[in-house]
């Protein structure tokens, strides 16, 4: 368990990573973010992880259900580093396969340096069930066990689960949603595992066209709209920009697609904090 002595200096209402944001940026006021914020891809990060609805995605931190919609197994290696800082690095991996009965998944990720690391495994899986002769919803659970330690206090660890769904509204319309931590799962009494509800819109405009928009809740913080916009000028370059408000972020990057695998760039501005560049890799076979 993380030593008492610790727990007079962190606010119950935010995550643990507030405290180390405050020491490294010197008392920056901004809503904080951690790895529970980040969705495992430089795709969804230039998208302002405004990704909620998109139907086979696949990350440590995308929405359960969409993978149900994978026709075949694939794996993202992602890396980030948060406002340039190397004590806010964050690293992953995730795999998904589909089965007969749908798509089970494991993932991992690890964030943060020696002196403060979080560490987080997952295992999910992901199905289409039918409703009538037309309508099809993706459902999906993933369990996600947290661990946090900070040298010189110890490390506590929790398990929570993530529930997400999806549904074609009309064959270039999506609906998607999901909540984390539906269990109320917690580190240590006063150091909650942050509880989240998002629900998005997947639109392909035009063949070369996608729109995305999620309103994200934090049930500690206040509700987050996020957007963004992805085309394609030529095959098989990608262009993808976004927005965030509360705080207000602004994101960007590109893509390159040959066949199975496909390599991705993005950062993201806060105005305060600076640049949080990602990439990531994504292979099918």
């Amino acid at each position: 368990m993380i030593s008492a002595r610790l727990r007079p200096h962190i606010d119950a209402r935010l995550p643990l990573l507030t405290l180390v944001l405050h020491l490294l940026l010197g008392g920056v006021p901004c809503p904080a973010q951690s790895s529970y914020d980040l969705f495992g891809t430089a795709r969804a990060d230039a998208l302002a992880n405004a990704t909620t609805a998109r139907p086979a995605a696949v990350g440590v931190q995308a929405n359960p259900a969409a993978r149900a919609a994978l026709e075949r197994p694939a794996a993202v290696f992602y890396v980030r580093q948060g406002f340039g800082l190397a004590a806010l690095r964050y690293g992953a991996a995730h795999v998904a396969v589909p089965v007969s009965w749908g798509t089970a998944s494991a993932g991992a990720s690890t964030f943060g340096v020696e002196a403060y690391r979080e560490v987080h495994l997952s295992t999910g899986f992901a199905r289409e069930v039918q409703f009538g002769t037309t309508r099809t919803v993706r459902v999906g659970a993933t369990l996600r066990y947290h661990h946090t330690s900070i040298a010189g206090y110890g490390s506590a660890g929790a398990l929570g689960l993530n529930l997400g769904l999806g549904v074609a509204l009309l064959r270039s319309l999506h609906l998607g949603a999901v909540a984390t931590n539906v269990n109320g799962a917690a580190l240590v009494a006063d150091v909650p595992v942050p509880r989240t509800l998002a629900v998005g819109l997947y639109y392909r405009a035009l063949p070369h066209v996608v729109v995305v928009a999620d309103l994200f809740k934090d049930v500690r913080f206040p509700a987050t709209v996020r957007a963004g916009l992805e085309v394609r000028p030529v095959e098989p370059l990608f262009l993808r920009a976004g927005i965030t408000t509360t705080p207000a972020r602004f994101s960007g990057g590109a893509g390159v697609r040959l066949g199975s695998l496909s390599a991705q760039v993005a950062a993201e501005q806060h105005q305060a904090l600076g640049w949080s560049p990602s990439a990531s890799l994504r292979v099918c076979w």
